[in-house]
Order: C-alpha cells, then structure tokens, then sequence
C-alpha cells in the first residue's frame, strides 16, 4: 500500500525551514512519499523542493486571501489522478510527526481519520464567529458538536477525493465574510452525518494534540479551555522533549506547535 504526505504552500522560499520540519519529522516515521502543491512558484521554490527531497506539484492560487479553502480543490484534482492508497494531507508550516500517523488507522472500519480538538462549538468563541459569518444558520446544527480540525486529516484516496471536492464546493457557496471558510465547512458536514465510515479520533487516542485549543497558549486560560479539557479528557504535556497525553501516551502529531513558544523550538530542533 503507497503511502503520502500531502500539503499545500505559497512562498516556499520563504518559509524551507518550516518545510523541512514537516517533510523531515514525518520521513522520520514513516516511508511515505512527501509531496508538496507549490502554490504560484518559482524556480527558487521548486530548487527548495528538490533539495528537501520533496515532489512539487505547481499549482496556480490566483486570490490567495482565500487559500485555505482554495487549496482544496487543488487537493482534490491531484487525489484524482493519483496513485497512492493512503494519504496524510495536513497543514504544513505549524505541523510536527512524533511517530508513524497511519499506525492507529484501523482500515477495516474506517475510511478516514481526523482529530477533534476537546472543545465544543459552542465553548470557543473563533470558530462560532466563523461559522456565523460564512454559513448564517447553521451554527445551531453544529453548536454541540466538538471542533474538528481541518489541518489534519487522513484516509483512502478515494474516500478523501470525494470529502475535498464536497467541502470546497460547500466553502464556494459559503458567505465572503471570513477567509478560512474550511473547517467551518467541515464541522457542520460531520454536524449533518454527511461524511461515512469517519474516525475521529479524541484527544486521549494520542493521535493528533491541536495547540490552539489543546495547549497552553494565550487563549487556554483566559478562554476557560484547560478546565473544559480536563473534564472530558487528559490535558496534554510536554516530557523530555515530546507532547504527551496526561496517562503517558505519545502523541503522533503535534499541530500548531509554534503557538506555544515554550514548545516550538523543543519540539524542531532535531529538524532544523
């Protein structure tokens, strides 16, 4: 079974050492491909590429206010094509890979896999406000559903190639009242049962930790998030060096990372 990570990003030149993190900490784990959409790109970037050992892919974002859901259609019409089986497909300037993310997919049951984030719709102000602004009545389906994060998901190819042509296509029809209309998207979809055969995994699976809802940045506190999280589940830790559920449990991916600056550079430097 072909295996790739799957990311998107503009000004690759700019921006090779967060690259690096990503491509590197998941080579580290994994024998997957590490493939790239070089959003509007130029020799420089594709140089980048190369030399990160990455395969670039050229794609051309024409208002990049809207990136965050123009890049899935940009995914979708690579997945089409593609022969790979299994894809992680992430964020890739604030995503770091602890061990192999493919290892808990349970293929058998499942088709996809996503990382919810321990919070409820209703119990952080950001992505209500989104939902509020894109899709005008629609927070009432999914104001009780945990937040599901859009920055990290995985699956079959074939599975995955229907999930981003149905988001993008929702995030289209959405408002021009927020630029990052994808995971707004994505909540309400799940909200509705509309995405089958759907694993989500919970904060104390050790799957994926989100940082901005799951650690000690500036919103943890003040926003009530760490007592919220630790009713439903384990806080999430940091020991020598690695993210941690609170009974001991390795995490495989750390997204948003660089939210927290006691953690960033910890959690890279072996990449950079």
């Amino acid at each position: 079974m072909k295996k790739a990570l799957l990311g998107l990003s503009n000004n690759i030149g700019q921006h090779k050492e967060k690259i690096k993190i990503w491509a590197d900490s998941f080579r580290k784990f994994s024998d997957g491909e590490v493939i790239l959409l070089a959003a509007n790109s130029n020799e420089d970037d594709i140089k980048v590429c190369n030399e990160l050992n990455i395969r670039p892919i050229t794609v051309v974002v024409e208002d990049t206010w809207y990136i965050n859901h123009k890049r899935l259609d940009h995914t979708y019409n690579f997945l089409k094509d593609t022969d790979i089986d299994l894809f992680m497909i992430t964020d890739v300037f604030d995503v770091v890979f602890q061990s192999d993310p493919f290892q808990k997919f349970d293929l058998e049951n499942y088709d996809l896999f996503m990382g919810a984030e321990g919070i409820l719709m209703s119990e952080e102000p950001w992505n209500t406000d989104v939902v509020n602004k894109v899709f005008p009545g629609e927070i009432e389906v999914c104001k009780h559903h945990e937040i599901i994060c859009s920055g990290v998901i995985g699956g079959k190819t074939e599975q995955l190639v229907s999930l981003y042509k149905r988001m993008y296509d929702k995030c289209e029809l959405g408002t021009n009242n927020h630029n990052i209309k994808d995971q707004a998207a994505l909540i309400i979809m799940i909200a509705k049962n509309e995405i089958e055969r759907l694993k989500i995994f919970n904060l104390n699976d050790a799957w994926a930790m989100h940082c901005s809802t799951s650690g000690p940045t500036q919103f943890f506190e003040s926003w009530g998030l760490r007592n919220t999280i630790e009713r439903r589940y384990n806080v999430p830790k940091m020991v020598d060096g690695k993210i941690y559920t609170n009974d001991n449990k390795l995490y495989d991916i750390v997204h948003q990372f660089n939210r927290v600056p006691e953690w960033k550079d910890i959690l890279t430097n072996e990449f950079k």
